[in-house]
């Protein structure tokens, strides 16, 4: 727990999250669904200790975005198979390697993650 901040609350911490997104059933056994997130958070220490020159804390203000592309085919009743890839960033805040310690970013703030599979329902 090296990477915890003690006494970070010095205001309210508020964070914010929104979504959306978009299903599509190409046909009567594939579905395409696109979505993005978004998360946001203020600068909750009192008083800011966030710059370039200070490095940045979890206390600090940032986002992360995230947008994905999934598709699904149902083969049969029981078995279908995915594809999916998913993007995302963080900045400031969000962009802390917690538990490396407070102020160790992220070697690199963005994320590509591809995924396919199968399933089989019983």
């Amino acid at each position: 727990m090296s990477g915890v901040e003690d006494k970070n609350l010095d205001s309210p911490k508020i964070v914010q999250v929104a979504w959306t997104g978009v299903k599509y059933a190409y046909d009567s056994k594939t579905d395409i669904t696109v979505s993005y997130y978004r998360q946001w958070q203020n600068d909750f220490r009192v008083p800011s200790t966030c710059s370039p020159a200070n490095g940045f804390r979890s206390s600090c203000s940032g986002y992360l975005n995230e947008g994905s592309l999934y598709a699904d085919h149902h083969f049969t009743k029981r078995f279908d198979a995915y594809a999916g890839i998913a993007y995302s960033n963080v900045s400031g805040g969000l962009a802390i390697a917690i538990p490396h310690g407070p102020g160790v970013p992220y070697n690199y703030n963005s994320n590509l993650a591809p995924t396919i599979g199968g399933r089989f329902a019983f």
